[in-house]
């Protein structure tokens, strides 16, 4: 992903990007030693390494979320490239891509993207209490 003064021990391989961002997901903030069950998790990676990895990822997040950086264009194989019609989603990863879509029409995405996710079976007045 990066490299940094640390030299060849700074890269990073898929396996612990992969090893990173499952650790991410399995400990909360607010575990305590967070930064060490991290790192115990990320084979080959010191804590210092883990905190400036996650530097960067925090700054990517806040650069995707302020439009700073265009998200690449998914088509499905049966639309062609210049389709601009709603993706039903399978060739999407995590709801809130839509929304950040690059397209000359980001207003009508974004709330095309609302509307589908809004679609849907209704729950129950069990389900609901």
């Amino acid at each position: 992903m990066s490299v940094d003064e640390g030299g060849s021990s700074s890269l990073w391989t898929r396996e612990q990007d992969k090893a990173f961002e499952n650790a991410l997901a399995t400990y909360p903030e607010d575990t305590s030693d967070w930064w060490e069950k991290i790192s115990a998790d990320v084979p080959g990676k010191t804590i210092e390494e883990i905190k400036h990895h996650y530097e960067l990822l925090v700054e990517d997040i806040s650069q995707i979320e302020a439009g700073c950086v265009p998200l690449p264009s998914y088509s499905s194989s049966s639309e062609g490239s210049t389709s601009h019609a709603v993706d039903d989603g399978t060739g999407k990863k995590g709801g809130h891509l839509g929304l950040h879509n690059s397209d000359s029409n980001n207003g009508n995405k974004a709330s095309r993207s609302d509307q589908e996710r809004r679609k849907g079976i209704a729950w129950t007045e069990d389900e609901h209490r």
